[in-house]
């Protein structure tokens, strides 16, 4: 199974769904063209929801920094939603669990966007 992304809004932060495996490939080049359209288009908040993700290799990885990365730098951000499992395990090994706000409640996650950047 390859990465299904569903956008939708809360505000003026756009969330991605993601559901299947964020691997080497066309399912992290679709995820890729995905989060570089929102950061075209200027300051985009982004809320990536991995709760459906089952497998993140090291170019899933590089994807979200590369990305989190564009978007602070255009004054928008990017955060993490609901990681799981095997998904889990690699962001805390590689610590990305610590430099990109990661949080496990959408709502808290949302308001982060305008009031800071406080782990959940």
């Amino acid at each position: 199974m390859g990465l299904q992304i569903a956008a939708r809004k809360s505000g003026s932060v756009t969330i991605l769904d993601l559901q299947g495996r964020i691997i080497i490939g066309a399912s992290n080049d679709e995820l890729g063209t995905e989060l570089r359209k929102l950061a075209e288009a200027g300051p985009s908040d982004v809320l990536v929801n991995l709760a459906g993700v089952t497998q993140m290799d090291s170019s899933g990885i590089s994807t979200l920094v590369r990305s989190f990365v564009t978007l602070e730098r255009q004054g928008g951000g990017l955060k993490i939603l609901n990681p799981t499992g095997h998904v889990r395990e690699v962001l805390e090994l590689t610590r990305l669990i610590q430099s990109i706000p990661t949080f496990t409640d959408e709502k808290k996650a949302i308001a982060a966007f305008r009031g800071g950047t406080a782990h959940a």
